[in-house]
């Protein structure tokens, strides 16, 4: 059975045209790896009347990856390298089921012990929130 990995993108300002042209990027640099599929996040169906549209969740990728996750650590590294690459100072959630991990501006040895024990965490199918920030 594949696993579904979230990934959310914090975007520090209200330029919606830098935001989708980024997550695309970070889209495209996924899909270079094994994984089954990567695709923006759906909001489902707005109330009457609502004004808020599919850019509620434009920040929002969701990866599937296949069932023995053996790339996670690799979708890791990917988003961390975007995250470096990016044009704005960003903070990326990464998440699997209660499992969840946050890519903050912390040092890269902080960081990279965070990631592990994140990556153990949802590979042993524990229950973790791991914070780097």
């Amino acid at each position: 059975m594949a696993e579904r990995l979230r990934i959310e993108v914090q975007w520090p300002d209200e330029d919606i045209e830098s935001l989708l042209r980024e997550v695309d990027t970070l889209r495209l640099d996924l899909l270079e790896l094994d994984v089954e599929n990567v695709e923006r996040a759906e909001a489902g169906p707005l109330p009457p009347g609502s004004r808020a549209g599919a850019l509620e969740l434009a920040n929002e990728l969701l990866v599937t990856l296949p069932a023995a996750m053996t790339l996670l650590g690799e979708v890791v590294s990917v988003v961390g390298a975007w995250r470096e690459r990016s044009t704005s100072t960003v903070d990326v959630t990464l998440r699997i089921g209660d499992n969840s991990l946050v890519l903050t501006g912390v040092d890269a040895s902080e960081q990279r012990r965070l990631t592990d024990a994140w990556l153990l965490a949802s590979c042993a199918g524990g229950v973790e929130e791991v914070d780097g920030g």
